[in-house]
């Protein structure tokens, strides 16, 4: 009786001891199972940028450097200078009236944008290409496949020119499988809709081709013109005759944009060791008309010796 009772405690504590020892081994292999599943599903990812002229991880490069991905750019819609800057730390940019189009600061440095003829101290360059004007900002950047921002002078890769930093806009290449794809957007405010369009693909084993096709409308403005006519007086010097001109305002909804863009990209690679590639933009960008009409106001007795004045377009 005794000897029963015993095999049994032992079988009951040996049954207990399995139990405990299977109910502590499954959270371990969930354990080691979650790593893995978090690295499958996220996790760093190297950030590859071109800062010196070729691919290298960006904590190996000695340079500060804001990397834009082609997706961030997609989803934030980086279409432009300023947008670019919007986002990015200690990079402006002001517009200016004259023909300079812009002054590009970074980290506080830039130069001044009084005159067409002075170099920005922050280079943009676009696919390898220099741009030192400021009228930059007025491309639009489409299907972008990364931009790149390095802080400090680059004058070893970029020349003198780039004493404040670089912008290094690169446009997305062709791909190795076909790729067709196309956006619509419209933003509420300023009553603009865009289309995008691009196809992209192998034509041979080492020919490729990229076609992007970018369309945009503004139908009213962000921002209305409160300016009413002006009303001033003229004088004609030839005959002594006085009267009134009206300027007419420019129309009030305002800027009105509308644009059309395109590029063809072919890109060979018959080896390993070459690559030729050729990116041809076609812009055919309508700028925003901004004009009003000049209606003379001519005094009764001068209005018989002074010709006919059709009404004229300013802008």
């Amino acid at each position: 009786m005794t000897r029963i009772f015993a095999q049994r405690s032992a079988y009951a504590v040996a049954t207990s001891a399995m139990a405990l020892s299977m109910g502590l081994a499954q959270p371990v292999l969930a354990q080691e199972a979650a790593p893995q599943a978090a690295a499958q599903e996220g996790g760093l990812t190297d950030i590859v940028v071109t800062a010196r002229k070729r691919e290298e991880s960006v904590q190996d490069v000695p340079v500060a450097v804001t990397a834009l991905s082609a997706e961030l750019i997609q989803r934030q819609d980086l279409t432009s200078i300023e947008k670019i800057a919007a986002r990015t730390p200690n990079l402006n940019v002001g517009s200016a009236s004259n023909g300079s189009g812009a002054q590009l600061t970074l980290r506080g440095i830039g130069s001044s944008s009084t005159s067409i003829g002075i170099e920005q101290s922050v280079a943009v360059v676009v696919d390898g290409v220099y741009y030192g004007q400021g009228r930059i900002i007025n491309e639009g950047f489409f299907d972008l496949g990364g931009v790149e921002i390095l802080k400090g002078p680059q004058a070893l890769f970029f020349g003198k020119n780039a004493t404040a930093g670089v912008i290094s806009l690169t446009t997305a290449d062709p791909t190795a499988t076909p790729e067709f794809k196309a956006r619509a957007g419209y933003e509420f405010k300023a009553q603009q809709a865009q289309v995008e369009f691009v196809g992209s693909g192998p034509l041979t084993d080492t020919l490729g081709v990229r076609v992007a096709v970018r369309a945009s409308k503004m139908y009213g403005g962000y921002y209305r013109n409160v300016s009413t006519p002006i009303q001033y007086p003229t004088l004609d010097i030839a005959t002594g005759a006085t009267g009134f001109s009206v300027a007419n305002p420019a129309p009030e909804e305002q800027p009105g944009e509308k644009e059309l863009l395109g590029r063809v990209t072919l890109k060979w690679e018959p080896t390993d060791r070459l690559t030729a590639t050729i990116k041809h933009p076609v812009p055919i960008i309508k700028p925003t008309i901004i004009a009003g009409t000049m209606s003379p106001i001519i005094a009764p007795a001068a209005r018989a010796s002074l010709p006919a004045m059709p009404a004229r377009a300013i802008s």
